[in-house]
């Protein structure tokens, strides 16, 4: 068990926002989320945790918790890299957008036209694959894309395997709501269509630099990386209570959770994303407008799967879930997860507050995202 002294925890003060956002106030430890973190890591739901809050442009809070790699017992810091899982979703999803706002592309097109591969197949829209309405299966196991047929070198070859699926389809495109990384497979593939440059260096022109969140990238796992994490799978009845996450490319889950990322940097996109900073407010309200099906209906109002019935009201925006009417706190959020790594980006929105929490542990009911999130509602919503 660990005690309080025993749980690494690093406060420091955040290098500035961008010019747009910055804020002269320093960054500090929250006891309420160290308490949160401690409490995972002496679960053993994982071995470290990167936690930043922010606020209407000004980082509230930056804590690292625990261990970065058992191995060399190197610790977390606020620079941190993780691995992002499906909030790449969101980020897809604004490169659609941006690229919309460019001219370049049209969200209400069909993705045939953009991908010659589908044009065997019932038609549906880039919005529909943005809201997961588009219908198209996810023949996968876990949270990494498309698993026909790997390895794959580009997304339009990635896309290309899920046109090719025997069963390319649970519903007609447009008519019921069900989470599908394919959707975002091809989102990605489009992206590479329309700029012709591979999905990693498109990504990166259209959204991470021009909004100077330098440590958002996607990820290749041949790539040397300065401050990367570690994942790890929790195991019981082990003097060390985990072992290393099975190995996964990453890059094979492409626009739907190929990401890798700080913290920090996360609260600063969504405070840019909020702020118009990357494209105008018509296209940010496009980006957090809630999907409907073909009739006119919610997109909620008729999940395919059954299991599904837990989100209640909560809607899919564009790679976002966006909170429903008995949310007394609108917000918008997503969580993630892959072989090691599990994060969770939410936003409250009227009062513009962030926080984002990175873990190096499978998913699991021990993380903290939950008192993390009653901590940040106590704190600056209260």
């Amino acid at each position: 068990m660990l005690s309080r002294r025993n749980v690494i925890a690093v406060g420091a003060t955040l290098t500035a926002l961008p010019a747009s956002a910055q804020s002269s106030t320093p960054a500090v430890a929250d006891a309420a989320v160290a308490l949160a973190v401690e409490e995972a890591i002496n679960a053993h739901a994982c071995p470290g945790v990167s936690v930043a809050i922010g606020q209407a442009g000004t980082l509230r809070v930056s804590q690292g918790f625990g261990m970065a790699n058992l191995e060399t017992q190197s610790a977390i810091s606020e620079k941190s890299i993780f691995r992002l899982a499906s909030l790449t979703k969101q980020f897809t999803a604004a490169a659609i957008i941006k690229l919309a706002s460019l001219g370049r592309l049209d969200v209400r097109a069909h993705a045939a036209t953009y991908l010659p591969g589908f044009k065997a197949l019932k038609p549906f829209t880039l919005l529909e694959l943005m809201n997961h309405t588009a219908g198209l299966h996810s023949d996968e196991g876990g949270e990494a894309g498309s698993s026909v047929a790997m390895p794959a070198k580009t997304q339009i070859e990635l896309a290309n395997h899920v046109a090719r699926q025997p069963k390319p389809f649970d519903f007609d495109p447009g008519t019921a709501w069900l989470y599908s990384n394919a959707n975002y497979i091809v989102l990605g593939a489009i992206i590479e269509s329309v700029t012709n440059m591979p999905f990693d260096r498109a990504m990166s022109e259209l959204v991470f630099a021009p909004l100077g969140l330098a440590s958002l990238a996607i990820d290749k796992p041949s790539e040397i990386v300065t401050g990367r994490v570690s994942g790890y799978s929790p195991v019981e009845g082990r003097t060390v209570p985990f072992e290393n996450a099975a190995y996964l490319d990453v890059s094979q889950a492409g626009g739907a959770g190929a990401m890798r990322g700080t913290a920090i940097d996360l609260c600063r996109w969504h405070d840019a994303l909020l702020g118009h900073r990357l494209f105008d407010r018509a296209h940010t309200d496009l980006m957090l407008t809630p999907g409907r099906l073909r009739n006119g209906r919610p997109s909620g109002t008729n999940r395919f799967s059954p299991g599904d019935a837990g989100y209640g009201d909560v809607e899919y925006a564009c790679g976002l879930l966006v909170s429903g009417p008995s949310e007394p706190n609108a917000n918008i959020l997503h969580y993630g997860a892959i072989n090691g790594f599990a994060a969770l980006l939410q936003t409250y929105t009227k009062s513009r507050t962030t926080f984002a929490v990175l873990c190096n542990g499978d998913t699991g009911p021990a993380l903290p995202f939950r008192s993390i999130r009653k901590a940040v509602v106590a704190r600056y919503l209260s």
